[in-house]
């Protein structure tokens, strides 16, 4: 039936106790979040909503029965999965290399960055004390020809998929994997074992 007016400010008072017992028991929540609903109520507004805590998305998500997919660090990623994050890797390593490289150019000359570089094993033994030898100018060589020539091939990879669409299935993917990492490792030891001829300059001077 027809409630009377009564009725409705008995539900409305009912509302309103509900709701002071509601924001008592939780101190921590801001009086002024629930002005304006309070004044739009009705003596069919369900006031849960104003008690129960905000609930994150993922949250929410469950309660409807479609949960978000988990985060990714709790897969075993595959090698196709790491050779293509290996390219970006090599690519911020190498930017930050040449923006590190460009800013000592800058401060003490190209001069002083070759003759650091060229000059690695006695700096190294300078500054630790040991002498290990050729050992720095080796790691140092494989570690940045390995950086360029797998950030090269990745990125040449990446381009033809990209383009062509070629070599798009996981069998294929997985073996330019393999690919990827054999070649650069050949790439880089032929690298760090090879040594430029002295300049002109060097030979005159020696």
């Amino acid at each position: 039936g027809v409630l009377s007016n009564h009725d409705h400010r008995h539900r409305f008072a009912m509302m309103l106790g509900r709701l002071s017992r509601c924001v008592l028991a939780r101190t921590s929540s801001v009086v002024t979040n629930v002005r304006p609903r309070i004044i739009e109520a009705t003596p069919q507004l369900s006031i849960r909503s104003l008690c129960n805590p905000t609930l994150s998305y993922s949250q929410r998500m469950d309660k409807t029965g479609r949960p978000i997919s988990p985060h990714l660090m709790i897969y075993r990623l595959p090698l196709i999965a790491w050779s293509s994050v290996t390219v970006r890797i090599t690519g911020l390593i190498a930017s930050a290399g040449f923006f590190v490289v460009g800013g000592a150019t800058l401060y003490k000359g190209g001069g002083w960055v070759a003759d650091t570089a060229q000059d690695l094993d006695m700096t190294t033994q300078r500054w630790t004390g040991r002498d290990f030898g050729s050992i720095p100018t080796f790691v140092a060589k494989f570690s940045i020809a390995y950086l360029m020539a797998y950030q090269w091939l990745g990125s040449a990879r990446h381009m033809v998929w990209d383009l062509t669409a070629m070599g798009f299935t996981n069998q294929k993917m997985l073996q330019s994997a393999y690919a990827m990492f054999g070649a650069s490792a050949v790439i880089s030891l032929a690298l760090a074992m090879y040594s430029l001829p002295p300049s002109s300059k060097s030979e005159k001077q020696g």
